[in-house]
């Protein structure tokens, strides 16, 4: 297989069909693609930006990027990169997003950060109409962490119940919590509690399939049941220092594909690539990385997400990445298109 996609590799490059580069670890080419839109920077000096989510808005035109300032808050972005508001919540580090959250008699889209300031889940509602965050009542639930790090979200169909996966720097440790509104204000208890063994942050769920997936960032993407009944059973998608990635293994994000299994795709932060992987089989599709046109590259890559419904300028939606180190002074998050991505990655499979 190595043989056949060097040789497919040297014919693309040649014929200049997409732009390729070699990594530095892996023997698998990754093809290029270029970012569409980049947002404006956020405001920590240093290394600051780390993790974006998108919430989309009922008029997808006025969909919002949320994207957190580890020294300092939240950014609400605009799909044209533009800062539409900011939150000076705190530490955040890593933000997800969900829909139709019952808060009393409301239904409300619901955002949760991880907050290394109040060592916290921050929760925010989302304002449908006009795509603001507020802080919702009660929405500082502390942890029995030292220092909360990776975050995301589960919502369980069969009851809509709310769950937040969470990990803690350094340890690898992982808490899963349920979340509630209850008497005017949030609420939560801790459902499930162990340890992956070393560090570990990007993680995603699969809500219909109930599937977590969670990137051990030196050794290895593992895939666990969502269930909080479920324990430490666990099954391995892909090695770190791999074929497929590089340590550390950062981002996760599920591409959701029409008919078929979900794709995952992982944050390659040593050689500034992405890795694809099929979740029907756990083989891997493919390696792109940001890079080319108007818009500098991406490097370094913290946090991803993927949104794969069509928005303005995008048919199949977008791909969202943190860059680590940007030309123009100040980490930002960069918006590629999905459907750009997949062309790339199609041809070189030919």
């Amino acid at each position: 297989m190595r043989a056949t996609v060097s040789i497919l590799f040297v014919t693309l490059c040649a014929g200049a069909v997409v732009a390729c580069s070699e990594a530095p670890g892996p023997s698998l080419p990754r093809v290029s693609v270029p970012a569409s839109v980049e947002t404006a920077a956020v405001a920590g000096a240093g290394d600051a930006a780390d993790d974006p989510a998108l919430w989309r808005a009922p008029d997808p035109a006025q969909s919002r990027i949320l994207g957190t300032d580890k020294k300092s808050g939240l950014y609400v972005y605009t799909l044209d990169g533009e800062t539409a508001q900011y939150l000076a919540a705190g530490r955040m580090n890593n933000v997800d997003v969900r829909y139709g959250f019952e808060a009393g008699d409301e239904t409300v889209d619901i955002a949760v950060a991880s907050d290394r300031t109040n060592i916290a889940l921050a929760v925010f509602f989302i304002d449908r109409e006009t795509g603001d965050l507020s802080v919702a009542p009660g929405g500082v639930l502390p942890l029995d962490f030292v220092d909360p790090y990776g975050l995301c979200l589960y919502q369980r169909p069969s009851d809509n119940a709310l769950f937040a996966f969470v990990t803690e720097d350094d340890t690898g440790r992982l808490m899963q919590l349920r979340l509630w509104f209850e008497d005017g204000a949030m609420r939560s208890e801790t459902v499930r509690s162990f340890s992956l063994g070393t560090i570990t942050e990007g993680c995603a769920v699969d809500d219909q399939t109930g599937t977590l997936y969670i990137a051990e960032e030196t050794v290895a993407v593992w895939v666990y049941d969502a269930d909080p009944e479920s324990g430490e059973a666990r099954s391995k998608l892909a090695d770190v220092n791999s074929d497929s990635l590089v340590e550390d293994a950062e981002g996760v994000a599920l591409w959701p594909q029409d008919g078929a299994a979900p794709w995952l795709v992982v944050s390659s932060q040593g050689d500034n690539a992405y890795a694809v992987f099929d979740t029907a089989d756990n083989s891997l599709i493919g390696r792109f990385e940001i890079n080319g046109g108007d818009i500098d590259r991406t490097s370094e890559t913290d946090g991803i997400e993927v949104h794969a419904q069509p928005l303005p300028g995008y048919p199949e939606g977008v791909f969202l990445a943190q860059d680590d180190a940007e030309d123009t002074g100040g980490q930002n998050f960069k918006l590629t298109d999905l459907a750009t991505i997949r062309a790339a990655l199609t041809e070189a499979s030919q």
